[in-house]
């Protein structure tokens, strides 16, 4: 049985890159980043927010996992709680506000 993160953690969770949000998959034990494509695992009910030891997720995970945001699969930390990630526009306007920008 996987033992999900608590609420207040959720609360303040955010990429170590960005600083930003994150996608929290309680039956996959991750947190994925959608905005870099980066992948956090959970183990033993700690979030291993090391960035190098994300994981890069190819376009075809990145899709799978976008696309079971948008069912309400997955919960929302720090500034994406209170996304609404299940309307594509929606998500597409939030990920182009929170892109990384080139200096």
């Amino acid at each position: 049985m996987v033992m999900p993160l608590e609420g207040p953690l959720l609360g303040i969770l955010a990429c170590p890159i960005d600083k930003h949000g994150l996608l929290y998959f309680v039956d996959e034990a991750v947190l994925y980043n959608p905005r870099l494509r980066r992948i956090y695992r959970v183990a033993d009910r700690y979030p291993v927010m090391l960035a190098d030891r994300a994981e890069p997720a190819d376009e075809e995970e990145h899709v799978r996992l976008i696309k079971r945001a948008t069912h309400g699969e997955a919960i929302g930390t720090a500034d994406l709680a209170d996304a609404d990630l299940t309307d594509n526009a929606d998500r597409r306007a939030y990920e182009e506000e929170h892109r990384p920008r080139e200096l």
